[in-house]
C-alpha cells in the first residue's frame, strides 16, 4: 500500500474524497518522498542480505567476507549458488565426499546455466547421484570423485642413472602408496651378450624375477602383469621385443620367479615358484633391490654370468674403498633396467570433469576476451581448483582433472645400428688349431706350441 493511501485512511472523508483538493495534492507530494525513502530503505535492507542482494557489487562484498573471489564472468545467480555451496560445505566439515560432490555438481551446472553453454553433456538432465554414476549408454561420461587415486610410478633411483646397472648393483626405491604393489620389470640388452640370465631381487621381501635366456643388444624384455586379472594381480607375462623389426615374442615360459631368496644361497630353475612366474611386489616404504646374473645350465652365458650367488658383503671393487675377498673387478654395464608400479596415493582425492564435448558460445560481457572459449575454460578450471583447495582437511591433497576426449595409439621407438655385430662366444683356447702340443725347449717351433 502506498504512503498516500495510508494517510487518506486516517483523514475525514471531506478531505479525502475530492481528487483535486489542495489538501490531497499536498499530501501526495509528501507521500512521494515517503515512498522514495521506503524504497531506498528496502533496497538497502536487501543489499545487506545474501539471499536477496540483486547487485553484483553487493554480492561481491559479502562473498569477500568468506574468502570467495568473484570472476569477471560470474553472474548473480552463479555467484550466489557457488558461495552458498562453499559455505555449506565448510559448515559440514568439508572433509567428506558428499560435500565435495555437491559443490562440484552445483558449480558445474551453475556455470553451464550462466554461460549458456555445455561443460558436461547431459548434466542438466541428471540429479546429484546420477551425475557421478555411469549408465548403460556408452556416450555418457559422468563426473568423477576418486578417493586414494592410483598413480603410475617409475623407480627414481634407476632413472637417475638412466637405468644402467652393473652386476651386484644395489639401490633403494620407496613405495609411498597404501599397500604392496606388483612391479613391472623392463630389461634392455647390452652389446656383447652381457645381459644373460638377468635377475631382479627385492631384498626387502625376498622375491625375485628372472629370465632364463640372453637379451641381445637392443632387445627389450618386459615382465608385467598378465591380461585379464585384477590390478593387484601378480601373475606375470614376459614379452621380448626385437630391435630388428621382428614381431614381439611371448617368452613367459622362460621367465621364473623365486620366493624366500637369500644372498649366498644358489638357486636353479627347480627352485622357481610353481604355476608360472609371479611379479615381485614393492612393499610399502623403502625397498632394497639388487641386480644379479646367475649361471643356468643350458643358457649361453659365458663371461656374463656367475657360478654362485653373492653374499651380502660382496661389492664391485673400488680403489681404496673395498675389502680383500669382498670385492670383484668392475664388469661394466650389464643391462638397462626400469621398474614401474602403481600406487594408491594416501590422503588424496581426484575430481574428474569430462570434456568430451564442450560448447561455450558466449560469456557475459564478453568476459572470454581475445582468448575465446579456451581461455574461459582455463579460468573455470582455475576457479574450481581454488575452491577445492579449501574443501578438504589439512594434509589432504586435492587434484582437478579436466579429461578431454582422446584416442590413443601405442607406439615404440626402435633404433637399429646395422654396423654393430655382437661377438659370438668363443673358448679361451684351441680355436684355430686342430691339434695343440706342449712346447719343448729346442724342439717346438715358434707359434706351433703352447706353454704348459
Amino acid at each position: 500500500m502506498a504512503a498516500l493511501d495510508r494517510i487518506l485512511e486516517v483523514l475525514p472523508p471531506t478531505y479525502a474524497v475530492d481528487e483535486g483538493s489542495a489538501v490531497r495534492e499536498f499530501l501526495r507530494a509528501i507521500a512521494r518522498e515517503l515512498d522514495a525513502a521506503a524504497a531506498d530503505l528496502d533496497r538497502m535492507r536487501r543489499a545487506r542480505w545474501f539471499a536477496t542482494a540483486t547487485r553484483l557489487a553487493d554480492l561481491d562484498r559479502m562473498a569477500a567476507l568468506v574468502g570467495v573471489r568473484r570472476r569477471s564472468w560470474e553472474t548473480v545467480p552463479l555467484l550466489r549458488a557457488r558461495v552458498r555451496t562453499l559455505v555449506n560445505a565448510r559448515l559440514d566439515g568439508s572433509v567428506g565426499p558428499d560435500a565435495i560432490t555437491t559443490y562440484l555438481h552445483e558449480t558445474v551446472l551453475g556455470i553451464e546455466r550462466a554461460l549458456g553453454g555445455t561443460l558436461v553433456p547431459g548434466l542438466a538432465r541428471r540429479d546429484l547421484q546420477a551425475a557421478f554414476r555411469a549408465d548403460a549408454r556408452p556416450g555418457w561420461r559422468p563426473l568423477g570423485f576418486v578417493e586414494n587415486p592410483e598413480r603410475r610410478v617409475r623407480g627414481a633411483a634407476l632413472a637417475s642413472r638412466a637405468g644402467r646397472v652393473p652386476y651386484l648393483h644395489r639401490w633403494t626405491d620407496t613405495n609411498h602408496g597404501l599397500g604392496p604393489a606388483p612391479v613391472t620389470v623392463t630389461v634392455v640388452g647390452q652389446s656383447g651378450g652381457r645381459t644373460a640370465v638377468p635377475v631382479l631381487v627385492n631384498l626387502t621381501t625376498g622375491e625375485a624375477i628372472g629370465y632364463a635366456g640372453v637379451a641381445r643388444v637392443g632387445q627389450r624384455l618386459t615382465i608385467g602383469p598378465a591380461p585379464g586379472q585384477p590390478p593387484d594381480g601378480r601373475v606375470a607375462r614376459a614379452v621380448l621385443a626385437d630391435d630388428r623389426g621382428a614381431p614381439d615374442r611371448d617368452v613367459t615360459d622362460r621367465a621364473f620367479s623365486l620366493s624366500g631368496f637369500r644372498l649366498g644361497r644358489p638357486f636353479g630353475l627347480a627352485d622357481a615358484e610353481a604355476g608360472g612366474p609371479r611379479l615381485p611386489t614393492q612393499a610399502r616404504g623403502d625397498n632394497r633391490w639388487m641386480y644379479v646374473s646367475g649361471a643356468l645350465f643350458g643358457v649361453d652365458g659365458l663371461d656374463a654370468t656367475y657360478l654362485q650367488i653373492t653374499d651380502e658383503p660382496l661389492r664391485e671393487g673400488v680403489f681404496d674403498g673395498s675389502n680383500f675377498d669382498e670385492a670383484v673387478f668392475p664388469s661394466g654395464t650389464a643391462a638397462t633396467v626400469t621398474l614401474e608400479w602403481t600406487e594408491q596415493e594416501p590422503a588424496a582425492f581426484r575430481v574428474v570433469i569430462p570434456r568430451g564435448l564442450v560448447a561455450l558460445p558466449r560469456a557475459p560481457g564478453g568476459a572470454a576476451g581475445a582468448g575465446g572459449p579456451s581461455t574461459l575454460v582455463g579460468e573455470i578450471a582455475e576457479l574450481i581448483s581454488g575452491d577445492l583447495a579449501d574443501l578438504h582437511a589439512a594434509g589432504v591433497r586435492a587434484r582437478l582433472v579436466l579429461e578431454p576426449f582422446t584416442e590413443r595409439q601405442a607406439s615404440r621407438v626402435r633404433v637399429r645400428l646395422s654396423w654393430m655385430r655382437p661377438p659370438r662366444q668363443i673358448a679361451s683356447a684351441g680355436e684355430r688349431v686342430r691339434l695343440g702340443v706342449g712346447g719343448r725347449f729346442g724342439q717346438a717351433g715358434f707359434g706351433q706350441a703352447r706353454f704348459e
